[in-house]
């Protein structure tokens, strides 16, 4: 989580280890809200069992919300969602683009 410049520049990047061994960071950029739900105690490499991405989590209206009484527009805003398959963990990013790097 990269917010050395808060509020100009607020990133996610999660660096990815492909089945064909290669790697790659998925960068989420302009993010306006993450949630994390993780399970610990499984001795195990994390993995990803899936991924989506949608504009109807029920937290982007949250999220659009509260920022247009500060008169920003998100009608852009995503959710992106991360499941792992070794713990059974959630991550859930809000952000206005992604990039593979």
């Amino acid at each position: 989580i990269d917010r050395s410049n808060p509020g100009e520049s607020d990133t996610v990047r999660i660096l990815i280890q492909w089945p064909d061994d290669s790697q790659s960071y998925v960068v989420f950029s302009e993010c306006y809200f993450f949630e994390a739900k993780m399970n610990f105690g499984v001795i195990a490499e994390e993995s990803i069992l899936g991924a989506d991405c949608n504009n109807y989590d029920e937290q982007i209206l949250t999220v659009q919300s509260k920022w247009s009484s500060l008169g920003v527009g998100l009608d852009k805003l995503l959710c992106y969602k991360i499941y792992t398959n070794s713990t059974n963990s959630t991550l859930k990013i809000y952000a206005l683009s992604m990039e593979v790097l």
